[in-house]
């Protein structure tokens, strides 16, 4: 089990994976045409640390150009360079005692925001549960979109938002792989005696890029052996259709790839009113809860965290850098919210989460709102 680390680091090695096109001792916007796009460079980079894990929207900067020494794209799969870094990212966790976070961003991040939030998600969480994060930095443009814009049926933000659902899905290949190869990194450290705690944490439209992945994993590297890579899985404010987890959605075969998996809903005006005009009306999974709990597989909980999470006036710092609540607020709860991670801590960690209330099943589907559990009202 992880420890609640006791001292505060100036700097937080943060290890990452990307298929976007190499660009100098950096990275671009965008991926190479196909079949390029399914290379993986593998690297790691230091993040600075503030020492206030909930001065949540203050920069987290990387300290460094970011190293890319996995540069042989898993050419040899159990001892090259990438397989390597995979390796290095499992041992760090062990030696801090730390729980190893495979963590797949949301739209509108670039390569450094997406490493600077895995940095700030590690020191959010710090107090709770100690975290070796490891990012995979999908292409998506790392433009701000403002949801209100979305909306309103704003033409540049409708563009930018599907540029982005086009870069996810098309990162499908290269996270397949990346998966494929870190349940062989698993069995390597099980092997040595060294296997941490292994979770995967997908936020808004990384959930589209993990069905992609799992829709190519379907091809044949969804077998036996890859059950259970990921001790636990969370799929949190998902930006995908509320069907993604019926038994022909690929994002449903997240139940063999983790040995138990939590949906983490709560109302989120980003899905619910933006994201559901730029998808033409489709419900949201993030928002909405499943289609259809009966047909989730085994293993899988629903947990709504709307009531429980504290008021936006209670945390009048989350406005302090423009953004706007139905973002900041209401989609990114899971990294700024300090109820939210009293709850996802205790998931993290592999403990047993105390304080929600399991529904019983007349009470489960409420205004169209599907979920088994969830966190009640504390208190703002």
């Amino acid at each position: 089990m992880a420890r609640r680390p006791a001292t505060d680091p100036k700097s937080l090695t943060v290890f990452y994976a990307t298929n976007r096109r190499r660009n100098s001792d950096a990275f671009d916007a965008i991926s190479g045409e196909e079949p390029d796009n399914r290379r993986l460079w593998l690297g790691k980079a230091s993040v600075e640390m503030i020492g206030d894990p909930n001065d949540t929207e203050a920069r987290r900067r990387l300290l460094a150009h970011p190293e890319i020494p996995g540069d042989d794209d898993f050419k040899d799969p159990d001892a090259g360079s990438a397989a390597q870094l995979l390796d290095a990212w499992l041992d760090n966790a062990v030696d801090r005692q730390a729980v190893a976070l495979f963590y797949i961003h949301g739209f509108a991040n670039s390569f450094g925001s997406a490493i600077e939030r895995g940095a700030q998600i590690t020191e959010f969480y710090s107090g709770h549960v100690a975290l070796a994060p490891f990012a995979f930095s999908w292409p998506s443009d790392g433009m701000v979109i403002d949801p209100q814009k979305l909306a309103a049926l704003v033409g540049a933000a409708i563009s930018q938002y599907r540029s982005d659902q086009s870069d996810a899905m098309a990162a499908g290949g290269a996270l397949s792989r990346l998966l494929r190869e870190i349940n062989r990194a698993r069995l390597r450290a099980k092997k040595r005696r060294r296997l941490p705690r292994m979770v995967l944490l997908a936020h808004s439209m990384g959930n589209l890029a993990l069905s992609a992945g799992l829709a190519v994993m379907r091809n044949g590297l969804l077998t036996a052996p890859m059950a259970g890579t990921f001790d636990h899985a969370v799929l949190v404010a998902s930006d995908v259709p509320h069907t993604m987890l019926n038994p022909d959605e690929p994002l449903s075969e997240i139940a063999l790839l983790a040995s138990g998996v939590t949906v983490i809903t709560s109302r989120d005006s980003t899905l619910s009113i933006a994201s559901r005009i730029a998808n033409e009306g489709s419900r949201r999974l993030g928002h909405f809860g499943p289609s259809e709990l009966s047909l989730l597989p085994k293993g899988v909980t629903v947990v709504d965290y709307f009531l429980g999470l504290q008021a936006p006036q209670s945390k009048p710092q989350l406005f302090t850098v423009g953004g706007t609540e139905w973002d900041i607020v209401e989609h990114q709860y899971y990294r700024n919210d300090q109820k939210a991670r009293m709850d996802l801590a205790e998931v993290l960690a592999g403990r047993e989460p105390a304080g929600r209330v399991v529904l019983d099943p007349a009470d489960q589907v409420q205004q169209e709102r599907a979920r088994h559990q969830i966190l009640p009202f504390t208190g703002v």
